[in-house]
């Protein structure tokens, strides 16, 4: 019988290869103790020794958690955008910057209330919310969610809360001390975000940009779904009405033109309320239309819409 001998030496590289699954098998029991030991293995398999220097550790990342959440690093804005994380590091609020400029508020062939119309500069941009505040990021703040129109994956806006609801909001916010001072916006900085850069009644096709009688199903929807406006925010027309900082006054004779918060004369128990919401008609929804709500009053239309502005202490 014809035997398929594998020849000569055969032997020898079996030792050689089982000698070195050997060697394999105990390196990683010698490889750290140091360099000598990794020249030393040079030597041994008859290589040219090479010295490498030992490279510098880098100190590992931590995880972000609840307890360590990322946040974005105080400066001045550099993108169109930033993401801020609420305290409970649930969910994340964002924020689109609006660039500081001058523009007509109000209307003079609007409402009384609307009139004069007067030009207004914005001297500093801002932050504002992308969104209205969610019932999500409500409900990672605050731990509790108020609203009457549950069923939607948390991704509509909270309602049924007041002037006074939303300060406590905004006081947990601040009490992550991240860089960052959050407050409602100011009645000025509200018509200029929602007309970004428009003259008209609306910043753009009413029902392309809107949840409102027309086409809400009676009932709030989730945040995003329309059309933004040109500074990239969504629903500031409808879906639910927003809260300012500002007292309300029946007309704006002597109203600030600087777009600081009027907290002067007017009605001290009301605050002003802007943009509409999903239960009222497009009359309801124009740019410069004013209304106004006692600050404890809360119902299904109404929510709010965050500002941030660098901390500078």
């Amino acid at each position: 019988m014809k035997t398929n001998y594998p020849g000569p030496g055969f032997g020898v590289r079996c030792a050689l290869f089982m000698s070195a699954l050997s060697a394999l098998a105990i390196l990683p029991a010698i490889l750290p103790a140091s360099r000598a030991s990794s020249a030393m293995d040079a030597q041994e398999r008859g290589g040219r020794t090479k010295t490498t220097p030992t490279p510098t550790p880098k100190p590992a990342t931590p995880r972000q958690s609840e307890a360590n959440p990322r946040r974005p690093k105080p400066s001045r804005p550099t993108g169109p955008h930033a993401e801020i994380m609420p305290p409970s590091g649930g969910a994340w609020i964002r924020l689109i910057w609006v660039p500081p400029g001058t523009f007509t508020m109000g209307s003079d062939t609007g409402e009384p209330a609307e009139k004069p119309a007067h030009r207004v500069t914005i001297s500093e941009g801002f932050y504002i919310g992308h969104y209205e505040v969610t019932q999500a990021e409500w409900q990672a703040v605050m731990g509790n969610n108020p609203s009457n129109f549950k069923d939607c994956g948390g991704n509509c806006p909270v309602e049924q809360v007041s002037w006074d609801d939303a300060q406590k909001f905004i006081q947990r916010l601040n009490q992550t001390n991240d860089g960052y001072v959050y407050r409602l916006p100011t009645e000025a900085e509200w018509e200029y975000a929602c007309r970004a850069g428009t003259t008209g009644d609306y910043a753009g096709n009413l029902s392309e940009m809107a949840w409102y009688a027309d086409n809400s199903g009676n009932r709030t929807n989730p945040v995003g779904q329309k059309r933004p406006n040109a500074f990239g925010l969504y629903d500031m027309h409808g879906d639910v009405w927003e809260w300012c900082e500002d007292w309300y006054h029946e007309t704006y004779a002597g109203a600030p033109t600087d777009g600081s918060a009027w907290l002067s004369g007017g009605k001290h128990e009301y605050r002003v309320l802007r943009g509409g919401s999903w239960g009222r008609n497009a009359a309801l929804l124009r740019s410069a239309l004013r209304s106004w709500g006692p600050q404890n009053h809360s119902s299904n239309h109404l929510g709010l819409r965050v500002v941030a502005v660098l901390r500078t202490q």
